[in-house]
């Protein structure tokens, strides 16, 4: 250690009111590797303003500037002559600083290394497509494994492979349906290497994405899809779905279980593991109802004998479980009929169902009249509000807007007889 550097250090730590001065300077010489650019204390204390006329022999007031190269230069006229700038901040800071060109360049060098290690372990074309454009620091998953480097590079590097080795295993099976911790365990002997809160599952996902030729997810259901997409259950059993009058298929014939369930008119619930193992489903009328609240579809289900229609529960948002099936419906040829509360969450519910439906999906009892009938003393929230925002310029808007001007939910339940009469009458 450069002994004047180390006395100069020591002075300065000795006088706090350099301290902020000298965090300043230390940002720039990591920005310009050298004495360059000027700093400001805008809300520079009189203390602070003191110390600085101590070193320069001049007055300073807020706002506080002082130039980078100005400052390393008054060293100079003190008895820690010979010092630079760089080396009383390393020593004061106990750092070895390095500007962001160099921390870019080494981090792209060790993220250049895992590249070419995962490369020659794996077979995917897409994984040493998605390794190559990491090395140009825009890949999927680059700021990941940037920010992540200086915590555990170790840890990172493994993170690349296994996620690599996930994408491996999937494109080497691809009429396999699997439970992502079982894929996982085959593909890197770790159950857990590939759950969405580790490093490598995250990876994983850019990856899947990568591969969909679709954006990052941001809900957890859109990362369910795009799991379920590509082969993976993440989680088969707590995604239900309940319904009444479906008639559910494997290969030609009408599953047994499910039959009898239809031929009593009684409501079923299906897991994500149930769906898998169906081929087809379709609608007896060629119609599908759908309701968002399981009380109102309890309700109606008390006279499920008289229904001309199968009728279906989202239970709020729709699952994959949910999703499974109304795409088996719409495979078929079933139109679809939507109904949910009057609030932001019900019609961005029905947006999205529109979305992937657009040419089955119709909404039921969903219009500024309906709501007028149903609409409660309960006041809407401002998330609910900013839900209805993103109704604007659709179908819903007349509806989003009735609610927003009036400021009260909506609820199915009051509804119920105009739900029922429709599920009656042919």
């Amino acid at each position: 250690m450069n002994e004047t550097a180390a006395a100069c250090a020591a002075f300065f730590q000795e006088h706090p009111s350099y301290h902020r001065i000298l965090e300043l300077f230390l940002q720039k010489y990591r920005s310009f590797g050298r004495p360059a650019g000027i700093i400001c204390l805008s809300d520079a204390t009189p203390e602070e303003c003191g110390a600085a006329r101590d070193l320069f022999g001049r007055d300073f007031s807020a706002p506080l500037r002082i130039k980078t190269a100005d400052f390393e230069a008054a060293l100079q006229d003190t008895p820690y002559h010979g010092v630079t700038l760089k080396e009383v901040l390393e020593c004061y800071f106990g750092t070895k600083i390095q500007t962001k060109q160099e921390v870019r360049n080494k981090t792209d060098a060790c993220i250049q290394q895992m590249a070419d290690e995962a490369a020659a372990t794996v077979h995917s074309r897409l994984c040493r497509r998605w390794l190559d454009s990491l090395t140009d620091r825009h890949g999927e998953g680059y700021r990941l494994l940037q920010k992540s480097l200086p915590e555990n590079r170790d840890a990172v590097r493994r993170a690349v492979l296994h996620a690599c080795k996930g994408i491996d295993w999937l494109e080497s099976h691809p009429d396999e349906r699997i439970r992502l911790a079982v894929l996982s365990a085959y593909a890197t002997s770790d159950p857990h290497a590939l759950d969405g809160n580790t490093l490598g599952g995250k990876l994983f996902l850019h990856l899947l994405c990568m591969r969909m030729s679709i954006g990052l997810p941001t809900e957890a259901e859109e990362r369910a899809a795009l799991y379920y997409d590509c082969g993976i259950l993440c989680d088969s059993i707590s995604s239900l779905v309940t319904q009444v009058g479906v008639r559910l298929y494997t290969d030609a014939e009408e599953h047994p279980a499910y039959r009898a369930f239809r031929l009593r008119n009684e409501a079923g619930t299906l897991t994500l593991t149930n769906l898998t193992g169906l081929t087809a489903g379709d609608s007896p009328s060629g119609r599908a109802y759908l309701v968002e609240n399981q009380m109102v579809f309890t309700q109606l289900c008390d006279q499920s004998v008289h229904f001309h229609s199968p009728l279906i529960c989202t239970s709020g948002q729709p699952t994959i479980a949910v999703i499974r099936l109304l795409d088996m419906l719409v495979s078929a040829g079933t139109d679809l009929y939507y109904s949910g509360d009057f609030d932001g969450k019900g019609l961005s519910i029905a947006l999205q169902l529109l979305a992937r439906y657009p040419a089955h999906l119709h909404l039921w009892h969903m219009t500024a009249s309906d709501y007028a009938q149903c609409c409660s003393e309960v006041r809407i929230s401002e998330k609910s509000r900013s839900l209805l925002r993103n109704c604007a310029d659709t179908v819903l808007a007349p509806v989003a807007e009735a609610i927003a001007d009036n400021g009260c939910d909506g609820y199915q339940e009051l509804l119920l007889p105009q739900l029922q009469a429709d599920l009656i009458q042919t």
